[in-house]
């Protein structure tokens, strides 16, 4: 049954496939620890659900395992942004959540036709579970010292996305940790964001501060940002494994020419109109022109 699974979800296009049992599918408080010491910074929404943060298959009564894809996107970035891209390459082309839901659906159709019984639901950063744990246990990689799930091939340029169910399935083989000594994405860090056991403090994360942080910052901030519009990749462009993942060429996470102009100027120079044309099927929306507006004024400041 598994295999079954695993092929029409490789056919959906989801390159990679892992299961998690319900043994397998509990954290414990690791969680706590990290709100303990602060690093969620203002996003209140991190301290709530914490049930399932921590044993996620309690998310649905009948939920018996997770079955957890990954989706490669690292792709080739345009001419002039090479060194410094001032949006993450995640956010280039178009939003993950739509076309992994799409996707998911269309599997979950095919699956509810073929395998009787079967009940499923998506989770595509719409619930509070923990996905790259989840990945972990799923054997679909480790966990990088940046807290970041890394695949033996395509790195940690994954999306990661979940598939609850009532079916009882075996857990996939994890691998071992293959980080060694290497504190490469530590040491590229602008702020020293990644702390020890690989938490990552959301104050100090220009991640965090370029998409999540609502509002305007406060004093000592917005020199942190270090020239970043939208997200950050400088933790995952360093790291070894990452530099000899294959480009992803026909993938619709590819570079969207509309935002070549991409500048701190040009952003500020953009009307409300233009932005919500832009948006259609973008990351970037999360931000929000305001937010994007916000980030550009302090890089021009701390230029």
């Amino acid at each position: 049954m598994q295999t079954q699974i695993k092929d029409i979800l490789l056919q959906a296009g989801f390159p990679l496939v892992g299961f998690v049992g319900e043994a397998q599918a509990q954290f414990g408080d690791w969680y706590k620890k990290w709100l303990e010491r602060g690093y969620q910074a203002e996003m209140a929404y991190m301290e709530r659900n914490l049930a399932i943060r921590e044993t996620p298959l309690v998310i649905e009564p009948w939920a018996k395992s997770m079955v957890v894809v990954g989706v490669p996107y690292k792709t080739q970035p345009p001419k002039g942004w090479e060194q410094k891209p001032p949006i993450s390459c995640y956010a280039w082309g178009e939003d993950y959540h739509h076309w992994i839901k799409k996707r998911l659906r269309l599997a979950l159709s095919q699956l509810s036709t073929e395998i009787p019984g079967f009940i499923g639901r998506a989770l595509v950063d719409s619930a509070p579970i923990p996905e790259k744990l989840l990945a972990q246990r799923a054997g679909l990689g480790w966990i990088g010292k940046n807290s970041l799930l890394i695949h033996p091939k395509y790195g940690s340029y994954l999306f990661l996305a979940a598939v609850v169910t009532n079916l009882e399935l075996e857990s996939s083989q994890p691998l071992a940790q293959n980080c060694g000594d290497c504190a490469l994405c530590l040491d590229a860090c602008p702020n020293s964001a990644i702390k020890p056991r690989g938490f990552v403090d959301a104050r100090l994360c220009i991640s965090y501060l370029t998409i999540e942080k609502r509002g305007e910052f406060k004093p000592g901030q917005e020199r942190l940002l270090a020239g970043s519009l939208f997200g950050c990749d400088r933790c995952q462009e360093v790291c070894p494994v990452n530099i000899q993942a294959p480009i992803q060429t026909d993938s619709p996470f590819c570079f969207d020419p509309k935002w070549s102009p991409t500048s701190p100027q040009w952003v500020l120079d953009l009307d409300l109109a233009t932005f919500d044309q832009l948006k259609i099927k973008s990351p970037l929306k999360r931000a929000g022109l305001k937010g994007l507006q916000r980030n550009a004024r302090a890089v021009l400041a701390y230029k």
